[in-house]
């Protein structure tokens, strides 16, 4: 099992700014030119929006050791006339993730039947699609989907339940003709490092991670980063600890109220991005038939095995005993 990256104060599956919320993408925008100060409240709001959203500005400075002109300041950095406004649009932003927890929270403490669990978390994707698909950004799906086209090579980055992930986009993207590689099964860094120091700039690492981030996926990115690799990230907030490190970062809403993360959330999001490499990609039509042709000796048909079962075995005839 891989460690789990443990920072100082690691924030709760659930916080963080949702992904191209208003003060999420200005956040991302100013975030390397703050002071320090600046930078230390900046922080407290990335982990910790629910409880921004819900102090006072005096409780807030007095949490984050900052002045009161400090946290005025910052807001104005973002664009928005003083406090009150920031902390308006960050609760206005926080709705949507807010929205699923609560109803299953609901049903929870209603002493719900499994059922009523099984469909509440089902309700549960349902939003984090909602919220993705309200929260795409055109012109970065555009510039992730060029990466991914214009590489020479590919090596999607996963480990632990992203491992699987990051298989099936392999699939995708090999079916329609992308030189794609992933991490083996039972791999570790040293393996994934051997295929790194085989790739350059014409080249492309997309790296996928999301609560709770994995220590082998964050060095191995960095790795990636050092050596000028592009790299595509998938996750899940500008606090991912990869966000930093990509030429482009696409988010993806995937939060869950019975584990760290929704695995279908994330898979849909890859799909996604794999469905626009297939429609941009030269040949791709073509690649996929070729696949298909070569493996139609292994697909099963419904028909035929129906076929094959119901077929009767013949028996040998009987001889006359004399």
């Amino acid at each position: 099992m891989d460690t789990i990256v443990a920072p100082d104060d690691p924030p709760s599956p659930r916080a963080g700014l949702p992904a191209n919320s208003v003060v999420a993408e200005r956040l991302e925008a100013i975030y390397p030119e703050l002071s320090q100060a600046l930078r230390t409240f900046a922080d407290y709001v990335l982990k910790y929006p629910m409880k921004v959203a819900g102090l006072s500005i005096n409780d807030t400075v007095d949490i984050t050791g900052v002045s009161v002109a400090s946290a005025n300041r910052f807001a104005r950095k973002l664009g928005f006339d003083g406090y009150a406004e920031f902390r308006a649009e960050l609760l206005r932003g926080m709705a949507p993730a807010i929205e699923p927890v609560e109803r299953l929270r609901r049903k929870l403490s209603e002493e719900s039947t499994t059922p009523d669990v099984v469909a509440a978390s089902l309700m549960e994707d349902i939003a984090n699609l909602q919220g993705s698909l309200g929260n795409l950004d055109p012109e970065r799906a555009e510039q992730a989907i060029d990466m991914i086209v214009n590489a020479r090579r590919i090596f999607i980055l996963g480990f632990d339940n992203a491992a699987g992930l990051a298989l099936v986009l392999t699939h995708r993207l090999q079916a329609i003709g992308c030189d794609a590689r992933t991490v083996e099964s039972g791999a570790g860094s040293l393996s994934v490092a051997r295929h790194l120091s085989g790739l350059g700039p014409e080249d492309l690492v997309i790296s996928i991670a999301f609560p709770r981030y994995l220590r082998d996926t964050v060095s191995m990115t960095r790795f990636a980063h050092q050596h000028d690799i592009p790299i595509l990230v998938v996750t899940d907030s500008q606090t991912s600890p990869i966000a930093k490190l990509g030429k482009v970062v696409v988010y993806a809403h995937a939060r869950r109220s019975f584990s760290s993360t929704s695995d279908a959330a994330v898979l849909a999001v890859l799909e996604a991005l794999a469905a626009g490499v297939a429609n941009k990609k030269p040949g791709a039509a073509n690649a996929a038939q070729r696949f298909a042709d070569m493996g139609f000796y292994w697909f099963a048909y419904p028909e035929e095995e129906e076929k094959a079962a119901t077929r009767k075995v013949s028996k040998p005839a009987k001889k006359d005993v004399p």
